[in-house]
């Protein structure tokens, strides 16, 4: 083998290690990739079916709902048209009523009209006879205004009067009654404040005579006798040697 020939052995067993490496890591990034891939088609397809879901669920929903509303529309055109149905009936019912009320008013203004004629002849002797007694009474009631009257209104004054003197007799007597009772009220008060007087006057008398009645028993206090005045230095200065 020549010189430096195992170098070039090593290096290129080195060099198809490099490689083999190379290829290694290169398929393994290969299978990440298209393990990468083939779980981003699986996430795509499995939103794919879940969008798809939801699709179908709100087709279904909304054609629940349009046959809800479809249905409540219905119900609501029944009802509607029933309520148009009882509103023609009661028209026309009324409208009939309204009819027979009409042929009754005729045939009574018919009725009506009938007797009017009859009526008019007693209502023109009526009208003689009220005419007589009105004239009567306006007689009557020409002499209540001119004669009467006058007398009654007089004697209603005269009650009135009597009346209001009366009235004012007994205000005046109740006015007097009160006051009465007030100045009996203020000589209690004035009664009363001057005995209150008297017996407070007499308490002070008491307590005078029993404080000079104290004054006499007290015996006569000794007068203190005069000190003596010392010299500084006198032990004996101030006691009693007798």
């Amino acid at each position: 083998m020549k010189p430096g020939g195992h170098d070039s052995l090593a290096d290129q067993l080195l060099e198809l290690q490099a490689i083999e490496e190379a290829r290694v890591a290169a398929e393994g990034q290969e299978r990440q990739r298209l393990a990468e891939e083939a779980r981003r088609r699986a996430d795509e397809e499995a939103q794919r079916q879940r969008e798809e879901q939801e699709a179908r669920r709100r087709a279904e929903e909304e054609a629940r709902l349009a046959q809800e509303r479809a249905a409540r529309a219905e119900e609501e055109r029944r009802l509607r048209e029933a309520k148009e149905a009882e509103l023609r009936v009661q028209l026309e019912q009324e409208a009939k009523a309204r009819a027979e009320e009409q042929e009754r008013l005729l045939a009574h203004e018919k009725e009506i009209a009938a007797i009017t004629a009859v009526e008019r002849s007693k209502i023109r002797n009526r009208r003689i006879t009220v005419g007589v007694v009105v004239g009567v009474l306006l007689g009557a009631l020409g002499s209540y205004v001119f004669l009467i009257a006058p007398a009654l209104e007089r004697k209603a004054l005269e009650a009135e009067r009597a009346r209001q003197e009366q009235q004012m007799a007994l205000e005046q007597k109740e006015r007097a009654q009160q006051e009465l009772v007030e100045a009996k009220e203020q000589a209690a008060e004035a009664e009363q404040a001057k005995a209150q007087y008297q017996e407070e006057l007499q308490r002070r008398e008491e307590r005078q005579r029993e404080r000079e009645a104290r004054a006499k028993e007290r015996p006569a206090q000794r007068p203190k006798p005069k000190q003596k005045r010392c010299a500084p230095d006198d032990p004996l200065c101030g006691l009693d040697l007798d």
